[in-house]
């Protein structure tokens, strides 16, 4: 796994992980020359996140956006939930550093505006604002005509935000040198798909059920375009209301693109340890119904996709009943997932939903 991952995530089938990491590896090499002296308040730590010394304040900040479920949400016609995943994705990369947010920013790049369609995105921002206790400090609406595209008629937009934060320096910008062996491992559980691999998602059923395939209905009894479209459960908030956070936890784990297997390998790489994995949550039945719709192996399911598990916690074992304590009287769904090994592998075991055991040697490629 490349140690330049501040820049990019794959975000679908189509993506060559490897070229991304390639590329990653260049944009990181070209920021880090303009940092002088001083200025860097601590390594990129593979992170998606990183810091800044600001007139003695220690300032965290990321950018990231939702990708391609805006089509899920334009084939639906349903806009309110997309801030949730928007802000998901860059408050919950800086609290995997330690980091409280702060205030957001973003950007919508449409082809043509639709008040409406703006009313429903800007209203579920704030709402999601509001529940993880950030403001939404300002940003930019920008009509680019043909440079947008998107499904269907209507207006069409890509989406990002960058977030800003603070970062206390008993944690050093990163959690991952306190990690030991004998840690514990605390999944918390995804309430979807979040906001990645998903185009392989739409190429899996666009195959099975056409152009349509929104309307089409899993096994669960949901239509597909309502699987795809859960909104993002934001993490944030739980971890950062564990009493003494940054000394409990050791080292945490956004589940993006990547899966858990590269997501984790990011945090190990360069430590020496592993992580023994017997009891994740187990992946949302739309994801296996999908791996048996794609004839998706357990390597690139578990790279894809969060299978069920949003955000890894390593915690001091001692501690481990006093984070789930926590994290569940916030409304957080979490368990013990497994230990921080010295063995220099992760090693998942999901034979239990029929995947058998995974296993991938830190410092290789997920």
């Amino acid at each position: 796994m490349s140690g330049h991952q501040l820049f990019a995530k794959a975000r679908g089938d189509s993506v060559d992980q490897s070229l991304g990491d390639r590329c990653s590896a260049i944009a990181s090499r070209w920021a880090r020359t303009t940092y002088r002296a001083g200025d860097m308040g601590s390594r990129y730590d593979n992170a998606f996140a990183g810091i800044v010394e600001l007139l003695g304040q220690r300032v965290a900040m990321t950018s990231d956006g939702i990708g391609t479920k805006i089509e899920v949400a334009e084939r639906i016609g349903r806009f309110e939930t997309l801030g949730f995943d928007l802000l998901a994705m860059v408050v919950d990369d800086l609290a995997a550093i330690g980091a409280r947010p702060m205030a957001v920013s973003n950007i919508l790049d449409v082809d043509d505006l639709d008040e409406r369609v703006v009313e429903q995105l800007m209203s579920g921002l704030a709402e999601a604002a509001i529940a993880c206790g950030v403001v939404v400090s300002g940003g930019e609406i920008a009509q680019l005509g043909s440079r947008i595209g998107g499904y269907g008629r209507g207006m069409h937009f890509n989406w990002g935000a960058t977030a800003i934060g603070t970062a206390p320096r008993s944690t050093g910008g990163s959690w991952r040198d306190r990690l030991r062996k004998g840690d514990v491992i605390i999944s918390m559980a995804s309430d979807g798909f979040r906001s990645n691999g998903f185009s392989m998602a739409r190429s899996i059923l666009t195959g099975v059920f056409g152009e349509a395939w929104h309307g089409a209905h899993s096994s669960t009894g949901r239509s597909w375009g309502d699987v795809l479209l859960t909104p993002s459960r934001i993490f944030a908030p739980g971890i950062l209301g564990i009493s003494e956070h940054e000394l409990v936890v050791h080292g945490a784990v956004h589940v993006t693109g990547g899966g858990i297997m590269g997501n984790l390998a990011r945090l190990l790489d360069g430590t020496g340890l592993g992580a023994e994995l017997g009891e994740l949550w187990a992946p949302h039945p739309e994801m296996l119904e999908l791996c048996d719709l794609g004839d998706v192996s357990a390597a690139d399911a578990y790279e894809q996709w969060n299978m069920g598990n949003g955000m890894l916690l390593a915690v001091a074992s001692e501690r481990s009943a006093h984070v789930l304590t926590s994290l569940e009287d916030a409304g957080y769904r979490a368990r013990e997932a497994g230990t921080v090994s010295g063995s220099g592998r992760i090693a998942i075991d999901a034979t239990a939903w029929g995947h058998g055991e995974l296993l991938l040697a830190i410092g290789e490629s997920a």
